[in-house]
């Protein structure tokens, strides 16, 4: 059932594309065209388009033509695809690392509890906002799109005033963000939230700093298009595609239906893959169905969530012996070595134990749940 849905909304995606609405137009114009010059040429009897077409072989090369300049394009705009679907996945994954040691740091911080809550709280705002902000900016390079992706982000509302505001109103939101982290993170080594070892403190930074250049790495799909010149060279072959099909169809169909038909599928496949490697000029636009950047952002949010929720959770621990998921096994030198295990039956075990301990304590307490509760679309 669940994969008839998705299949039905796949389709449903596709035949609302604007590639997919011009294409089928342009086609059926073809087509009726096609068939009301073959009723007039080979039913009324005028027989004058055999006199106009080029020979076959002029035709043939034309095709072969066309065919590589489209296999080009396509071969182009999924290069940008998978480009664009590298960078989206490779920015949530700096940033939520950024967050990540910056939140590990405060462990071992004998700053009082109040600050240091509040720059981990910050952090993670400032993280999700600044992720949203970059895809935003990836999606709409030119200003003009309406049909836009949406963005939640964790808690913006509850930062000052005077820092929403600046936000707001830059010309440069994503710069102004990296930066306003970059200062919270120097201001509270001054105030000793932040005592970790300088050396290790700085993967924090490069972190941040390999964020920022995959976000400059990205902007050059959503900015930097196809030249123009071959733009134009290829709606030029398509038009003269679109005009001299109906009159070829005729001479190698025997029907009038026949020459509706195959004229239609031959002009809408050619139509239909340029446009759709026209969408993909810029896959971070929703128009594009390419890339769902708003579910990439959902997941960077509930990442930053678990960050929250396991702060203070405590250290892992080993204990040697018998456990209730395996025996520890010793090697020829005596050192305890890992049992072998299924993960899957793991998995299984560990569930059954935590369903166990968590009857046992009672319902815990989710600290980052109010936060959750406060997402703004």
């Amino acid at each position: 059932m669940a994969t008839r849905c998705s299949r039905r909304i796949m389709v449903d995606a596709v035949l609302t594309t604007r590639a997919f609405k011009m294409s089928f137009i342009i086609a059926f114009v073809t087509g009726l065209f096609s068939g009301g010059l073959y009723y007039v040429d080979q039913i009324v009897g005028l027989k004058i388009v055999e006199q106009l077409v080029p020979t076959e072989t002029v035709w043939q090369v034309f095709l072969t033509f066309l065919s590589l300049v489209l296999a080009f394009r396509t071969a182009h705009a999924l290069s940008r695809f998978t480009d664009a679907a590298m960078y989206v996945h490779k920015l949530s994954a700096c940033w939520f690392d950024t967050a990540s040691t910056l939140i590990a740091f405060c462990r071992v911080s004998k700053a009082p509890a109040e600050q240091i809550e509040a720059f981990q709280q910050t952090v993670v705002r400032l993280v999700s906002i600044l992720n949203a902000l970059s895809l935003d900016s990836l999606q709409d390079s030119e200003g003009k799109s309406k049909n836009k992706h949406r963005f939640e982000v964790l808690g913006a509302q509850e930062l000052d005033a005077d820092t929403q505001t600046k936000i707001v109103q830059s010309d440069h939101r994503v710069e102004l963000v990296f930066q306003m982290i970059q200062q919270l993170v120097v201001d509270n080594i001054e105030t000793g939230v932040l005592t970790i070892q300088a050396p290790i403190l700085t993967r924090s930074f490069q972190d941040m700093a390999d964020a920022l250049l995959t976000y400059h790495e990205a902007r050059k799909l959503a900015f930097e298009r196809l030249p123009f010149a071959y733009i134009f060279i290829t709606a030029i072959l398509l038009l003269a595609e679109a005009i001299g099909v109906p009159f070829m169809m005729i001479l190698y169909t025997k029907g009038l239906w026949s020459s509706f038909f195959f004229t239609f599928c031959c002009t809408f496949l050619l139509w239909f893959m340029n446009g759709v490697s026209d969408d993909l000029d810029n896959p971070f636009r929703r128009e594009s169905r390419a890339l769902d950047a708003s579910q990439v952002q959902h997941e960077l949010n509930g990442h930053l969530l678990q960050l929250l929720e396991q702060r203070h959770a405590a250290p892992v621990t080993y204990t040697a012996g018998p456990t209730p998921l395996g025996q520890v096994a010793t090697g020829s030198s005596g050192v305890p070595r890992p049992p072998r295990a299924s993960f899957h039956s793991w998995a299984a075990r560990a569930s059954t134990l935590s369903e166990e301990a968590r009857e046992d304590k009672g319902p815990a307490s989710a600290p980052a749940d109010a936060l959750f509760n406060r997402v703004d679309p």
